[in-house]
């Protein structure tokens, strides 16, 4: 077991450096098998459009489909190692601490994926729109910018910067929730964890509805229309940011103490 539970960036790097070692081959198939399948992916849809009616918005279409669902699944495959008991004892006796397990956990599942899936989707989708434009020279919008497609959403009047925030940390919580399962569930995390999700909101919902019921708050109407402090849909805006940021704080402390809890 660890000595010490502190942080160390040399033991940090030795760790990444290993797991790159040992899964270097995995890391090339894996980007390989990404390009190819994402190349014929995209042709396939613009044949399908005749090439005609394809533009930066189709593009931006499929890379959040694409986005989401690997990202989800991928964060829902953290701790590899707490699959089977042989692999967790393995995982444990690593000389790194249960900070760094964890950073390294928290980098390689979603902060390595939320840099490297746009920057190999650019280059894949621009590359496969070059090769189509030269045996089709009539398919136009063949080039992909990130920087066009959201820019028509930046520069909407309600699109501040907390409502950008607030879009942050909304995906950020698809990735940590999954993330945070794959941390509590042995078997089968991700599935668990789709189904928990639904669980506990329908829960609180219940104890929300409840607590109304029996304080008797039904016909209750605040002064100028406030829901607590709440009394426009900026504000609005601005406390469902805090709120599910703190979430995802709660959820990434869950995940942390729950690593601990198996090195005990």
């Amino acid at each position: 077991m660890q000595t010490n539970h502190s942080f160390s960036f040399q033991r940090f790097g030795l760790l990444c450096k290993q797991s790159l070692i040992i899964n270097k081959k995995l890391i090339g198939i894996s980007f390989g098998g990404f390009s190819g399948i994402l190349f014929i992916v995209l042709m396939l849809n613009q044949i399908g459009s005749n090439f005609t009616n394809w533009d930066n918005k189709d593009f931006m279409g499929t890379f959040a489909f694409l986005f989401f669902s690997l990202g989800i699944v991928y964060a829902g495959l953290s701790f590899p190692a707490f699959r089977s008991k042989e692999k967790s004892m393995a995982y444990l006796l690593l000389p790194a601490s249960a900070p760094e397990k964890f950073v390294f956990e928290l980098v390689n599942r979603i902060l390595v994926f939320i840099i490297l899936m746009p920057l190999l989707f650019w280059i894949i989708a621009n590359l496969e729109g070059t090769v189509t434009h030269y045996f089709v020279p009539g398919f136009k919008n063949y080039r992909f910018s990130f920087v066009e497609a959201l820019s028509k959403i930046t520069n909407q009047d309600q699109f501040d910067g907390w409502a950008g925030f607030g879009c942050v940390q909304g995906v950020l919580f698809l990735f940590i929730v999954s993330f945070t399962g794959a941390s509590h569930f042995s078997k089968a995390p991700l599935i668990k964890t789709i189904f928990a999700i639904p669980l506990l909101a329908a829960g609180y919902a219940l104890f929300t509805y409840l607590l109304v019921k029996i304080m008797g708050l039904k016909g209750f109407h605040p002064e100028n229309d406030k829901v607590l402090f709440i009394g426009n849909a900026h504000q609005a805006i601005i406390f469902a940011g805090i709120a599910v940021t703190v979430v995802n704080l709660c959820l990434l402390s869950i995940a942390y103490f729950r690593l601990k809890e198996k090195e005990a």
